[in-house]
């Protein structure tokens, strides 16, 4: 295992990193007249366009959903670490990204089906920019974030696949085959923790 000193600075530039992104993506938002309209609230569809007050309690509510929702989440990620004899940090490794982008996907495929393509790409494309920058950039800078084998093969394997999306992306070459070929690195990212560590 090894730390490194600038491990706080390392936090603040993930955050830096997030910040210009949602900069350039609000600079560079090209939306169509049918990805604008919105649709009623679910608490209470028939509020009107006048008052903030509903918006505003939905999405406390929901939020409120979902601090308890990734409570209970991290609790019984926790639980199957401890029953496996994984570490934490292996355990959240290995599962949660599955947790995390099912919903993504949901969001994904929901927005497809009403021709809301550009909406469902934004969606996991910001997805993965915030579990990508923000958790790394808390970690970074609060926790004693240590550099031992599982983590590194997760860099290493994430690099691997960014580059080559990236290369695909500027030629123009990405298609379905490409991105199971991304996703199954995350079936040797398995393999290799579940072999080795």
């Amino acid at each position: 295992m090894f730390a490194f000193a600038i491990k706080p600075w390392l936090g603040l530039a993930f955050l830096a990193a997030y910040v210009v992104y949602v900069w350039r993506e609000i600079l560079d938002a090209e939306t169509s007249a049918s990805e604008e309209e919105l649709e009623p609230l679910k608490i209470r569809p028939s509020a009107g366009e006048t008052s903030l007050a509903w918006p505003c309690l939905q999405t406390l509510l929901a939020l409120s959903v979902i601090g308890l929702a990734s409570h209970t989440f991290v609790g019984q990620l926790e639980a199957i670490g401890l029953a496996m004899g994984w570490s934490p940090h292996l355990t959240a490794l290995l599962l949660s990204p599955v947790a995390t982008e099912l919903p993504e996907i949901m969001n994904a495929l929901i927005w497809v089906r009403q021709g809301k393509e550009r909406l469902a790409l934004a969606n996991i494309s910001g997805a993965m920019m915030i579990q990508a920058t923000i958790p790394s950039a808390l970690g970074l800078m609060f926790t004693p974030w240590l550099f031992d084998g599982p983590l590194l093969a997760a860099g290493a394997i994430t690099a691997l696949a960014v580059a080559f999306l990236w290369l695909n992306f500027r030629r123009g070459a990405v298609d379905g085959r490409a991105l199971v070929m991304v996703g199954g690195l995350y079936g040797i990212f398995a393999w290799a923790i579940a072999a080795c560590f």
